[in-house]
């Protein structure tokens, strides 16, 4: 039987076609999150991922990133790999993605609206408009007033938006996410920054992330910060860019 093959990889896959030309130039696996920064012809981009602490073993030796082995680091079995892979992912993307704006306010009208993975800024703004949340969380630690990952199968199906952390790149979970799902889906967060064309002919509606300040934003993760969209507006430009998939 042949091995299935997740979005992650399918991304990595086709942004290796996009770094041609393209250098490491910088990468830290830092606190909170890693990032890789390339550099070509048109400068440098960073890309990254948040570290999945509750994910964290010793099993595997880490690697240093190689851009040409994007695929096989997404899916690593070591979960410090898998976050290289999509900070490599994510820069490659971002080097060649153009400036972008938008916003994810005219998307988060209709309800129930399921936030996979509990982004607490947003979720509790929505509560205070009066929208009708629905949040999961895999982690125990950052489960407040959210449900677990396990109710997903029983409430995702009712969901009108689907706000879907970047993380699930990183756990594998997104394929079941966007399986499950009967509404709109938006792919955020500053791991979810992968270029538009890499997700084509999938369930993925809208892309929300973060064009970096690379500067400020290594400044940031060397001193042992996190990054949220939300939170953090001044280490770059949040943006929204809407897909034709449907």
């Amino acid at each position: 039987m042949a091995s299935r093959r997740p979005l992650v990889r399918l991304f990595a896959e086709r942004a290796a076609g996009m770094a041609e030309g393209l250098k490491i130039v910088d990468y830290c696996l830092c606190l909170r999150g890693g990032y890789v920064v390339v550099e070509g012809p048109r400068g440098r981009a960073l890309g990254f991922a948040h570290i999945p602490h509750e994910d964290l073993h010793e099993l595997g030796e880490v690697k240093r990133p190689r851009l040409e082995e994007m695929p096989e680091f997404v899916v690593d079995l070591n979960p410090l790999n898998r976050v290289l892979g999509v900070a490599m992912l994510n820069a490659v993307s971002q080097y060649h993605l153009d400036p972008p704006q938008g916003s994810l306010d005219p998307y988060l009208r209709d309800g129930p609206i399921c936030l996979v993975g509990n982004m607490g800024p947003l979720a509790e703004r929505l509560r205070r408009e009066g929208r009708e949340v629905l949040v999961f969380e895999r982690s125990r630690e950052l489960r407040w007033r959210a449900y677990s990952d396990v109710e997903e199968e029983l409430l995702l199906p009712r969901c009108k938006v689907l706000v879907i952390t970047g993380m699930t790149l990183l756990n594998f979970t997104l394929d079941r996410v966007l399986q499950l799902s009967n509404g709109l889906n938006i792919l955020t967060g500053p791991t979810a920054g992968i270029h538009p064309d890499l997700a084509r002919g999938t369930k993925i509606h809208i892309l929300a992330s973060m064009k970096f300040n690379i500067g400020k934003a290594i400044e940031h993760l060397k001193q042992g910060g996190y990054i949220s969209l939300a939170v953090h507006k001044d280490l770059g430009l949040p943006y929204a860019i809407e897909l034709c998939n449907t």
